[in-house]
This record gives C-alpha cells, structure tokens and sequence, in this order.
C-alpha cells in the first residue's frame, strides 16, 4: 500500500523531496542522513537510514542506482502523487469510493480551523 509509511520513512521522503526542489537528484544514504540529522531531533543511525531506504526502494516508493561503489536514490512519486494516491485510498476505505463525501469532511475540516482562528 502506497499510502501507509512510518515517520522515517516520512522524513526520508521529505528529505529527497527537499533535495529534488532544488534539482538534486544524486542522493546517497549519506546525503539523507546528513539532513535528517540536523533537523531532527531524533537520532537515527546511518545503518538504520540506508535500511529504510533500501526498504522504500523494494516497495518500488525509491529508485536506486549504482555509481561506482556508490547507490543513489531519488523518488519514484512526488509529494502531490503521494498525497493524491492517499487520498484515494482513504476515499475508497472509509468513504465508499465517493470523493465528494471527502471532499465535505476536508471542507467541514477547514471551516472548522479558520472558525478556531478567528
């Protein structure tokens, strides 16, 4: 399934889509571990990283290549696919496959947080 990623697998992706808005698409695990690493407060180790990656990368999430001794990464789907690929698998799950009764729920939600913060 597409949609359902641990949190490092979460900040992961968000640290290649980072990358990849600056037109970075040679991504080693140590790139990855670098940024996770000074934006989060978690640490992780550099084995931990590459497992994961390796792990996306089998879930077809990561494309992976091989430069000398060296693998790169990018992503497979951009942050906008992912979330439009949830969405649907939410809507299929919960709402029946009816995508406007998500669309109410969102705007139901939204209305909600701009009356909060009024």
């Amino acid at each position: 399934m597409l949609s359902r990623h641990g949190s490092l697998e979460c900040a992961i992706l968000n640290a290649l889509w980072n990358l990849e808005s600056h037109n970075i698409y040679t991504n080693s695990v140590k790139d990855v571990y670098n940024i996770l690493s000074e934006n989060d407060d978690e640490k992780r180790a550099y084995t931990t990283i590459k497992t994961v990656m390796d792990r996306l990368y089998e879930k077809k999430i990561l494309l992976r290549y091989k430069q000398g001794k060296k693998f790169f990464y990018r992503t497979v789907y951009s942050n906008n696919e992912i979330i439009i690929k949830s969405l649907e698998e939410i809507t299929n799950r919960y709402c029946d496959g009816d995508l406007s009764r998500l669309s109410n729920i969102l705007n139901s939600m939204l209305s909600e947080k701009c009356l909060v913060g009024v």
